[in-house]
This record gives structure tokens, sequence and C-alpha cells, in this order.
């Protein structure tokens, strides 16, 4: 029985070694996908990758996604899929940007006319590319950034403070995501008509139509890439990003269920959604079963 026992437990004890060098496994895989993901800088012709017209990549044009809500399009070269930045006016007709990409002067005009850049969420150490050239451009320019985020964003500018410390004040409800790595949050703004949520990295929605008008040159690679024609978690996030599959999933109804009017839902990469938001949210939960 004591040799049962012994045995027992050496193999509990060495279960415990393999799960822990597993999960150390895991977690420097994740580091050094998403450090490589935050090092990739677009070559630029001149070379001028820290100025304005250095940075300046292909993009679209603003456009309204409801009152005081705004989105616009960027392109990234090679097998990056296209990115989206989001204005949003504040309570004082100040801006809001989240995941800042730089504009040609024409829309980098009519963004200006939408209010002042008062606020720049660098959601997280990915999206940081163009922080650091927005903060040249509008020196007042306040810098905000997840808490689990700020030491790999303050590598390229500096932070004014953490979002949750500092969004509270203008109405912004910052969201923690469940069954997730810490990395980003999620948030929630007010609109006049209704609510609209903010996610970065966790959630795509790279429809064949969108791929199309931005990319139509590359929209089949992002199939076999696990990320294209539904909007949820890509394989690339469930690999590197998910913790707790049936926690985010809970997670995902819980903002489907308790956020009232949600008239719209904005993502990093993909087409931002206006219709049947709650239902688009269950969707993308059920797709974790």
């Amino acid at each position: 029985m004591t040799d049962l026992h012994s045995k027992k437990s050496a193999m509990q004890e060495w279960g415990y070694v393999m799960n822990a060098k597993a999960g150390s496994s895991h977690s420097l895989g994740r580091n050094l996908f998403l450090s490589a993901l935050a090092a990739t800088k677009p070559s630029q012709a001149d070379g001028a990758i820290d100025t304005w017209e250095g940075n300046v990549l292909p993009h679209g044009s603003i456009e309204e996604l409801a009152p005081q809500l705004w989105h616009i399009t960027g392109i990234l070269p090679g097998v990056a899929p296209p990115r989206e930045m989001v204005l949003y006016r504040l309570p004082d007709s100040t801006l809001l940007i989240h995941s800042a990409i730089a504009l040609n002067e024409t829309e980098m005009q009519k963004l200006e006319a939408l209010g002042n850049p008062h606020i720049l969420i660098v959601p997280n150490r990915i999206h940081r590319l163009d922080a650091a050239v927005y903060k040249q451009r509008y020196p007042q320019l306040t810098i905000v950034c997840p808490a689990a985020a700020r030491p790999y964003v303050e590598e390229v500018v500096s932070v004014d403070g953490t979002a949750e410390e500092v969004l509270p004040a203008y109405g912004i409800e910052c969201h923690r995501p469940a069954g997730i790595y810490e990395q980003e949050l999620v948030y929630e703004l007010s609109l006049l008509t209704g609510k609209a949520l903010v996610f970065t990295d966790i959630l795509f929605n790279l429809t064949q139509s969108y791929l199309q008008q931005n990319i139509p040159e590359r929209s089949s690679m992002f199939g076999w890439l696990g990320g294209s024609d539904f909007f949820g978690i890509t394989r690339f996030g469930r690999w590197f990003f998910l913790s707790d599959r049936h926690a985010y999933q809970q997670w995902l109804r819980s903002l489907a269920d308790n956020i009232p009017n949600l008239c719209v839902i904005c993502v990093a990469h993909g087409s931002p959604i206006t219709k049947n938001c709650a239902e688009r949210l269950r969707n993308a939960a059920d797709r974790l079963r």
C-alpha cells in the first residue's frame, strides 16, 4: 500500500511538473508571438518611420457609424489584415482615439474638424505603431492604455495613465475580459442612440465583402489562417489569447445580456457591426463550444 501510495504521489508530482512546463512553454510561445507582432514595422520608401509622413500607409476615409462615433480602415502590407481606428466624441466635444492610424493630411483635417484630439487609447502591446507620431503631432494628447500593456506601450511612447484610471471620468466603462490572458480591455461608450463596444484583438469580423473591398489581392489567405468570414475569436486568438474557453464564452454572453441598447460593435480588424449586436455577441460565444 505504501509503495502504491508513493507511486501515485510521484505520478501526481510528475503531472504537476509537466503541466507547469507546458504552461511555461505556452507562455513563452505567446510572449514571443506578441513581441514579434509588436516589433513589426512596415518598411517605408523614404526610411522616415519616426515622422508622420513616414507612418502614413494606405487607408480609407473616415466614416460615421453613429452620432459621436466614426471609424477608418487602414491597410498594412504583407500578411497583416486591415486595421481599424475608432474615433469617439467625448461629452466635452473633444476626441478619443482608439488604436491610432496616421492619416494623410486631407483625412487628418476631417478628423480635427470632428473635435480636438484629447485622449489616445493604445489598446495593447501590438497596436502601438502610430502612437508616438500622434504624440509628436499633438503634444497635449493624453496617452492611456490597459495596465497590463503599460510596460510594452512605454517602450515607444510615454503613458499618462492607465485606461482603468482615466476613462471612467469620461463616462467610459472598461470591461476586463474573462478567460483571456491579460492584455486588453473592452470599452463601453455611451451614444445618443444607445451603447457601443470597442474590442481589439479578441474578436475579429473579417467578412468576405470587407476583405474584397480593402485587400482583394490577399483576401483568400485569411481563410486558412482561421480568421475570415465570421465574427468571433480567430484560430490564432484561441492559441495565444484564450486562457479559459468557458469563462470567455460566458463573459461574451453577459455583455450581450446586460448592456441595453447595444447598437455598435467595433473591432480592430474587420467590419464594424451596427445591427443585431447582442445576437452577434451570442453567436460569437456559441462558436466557442
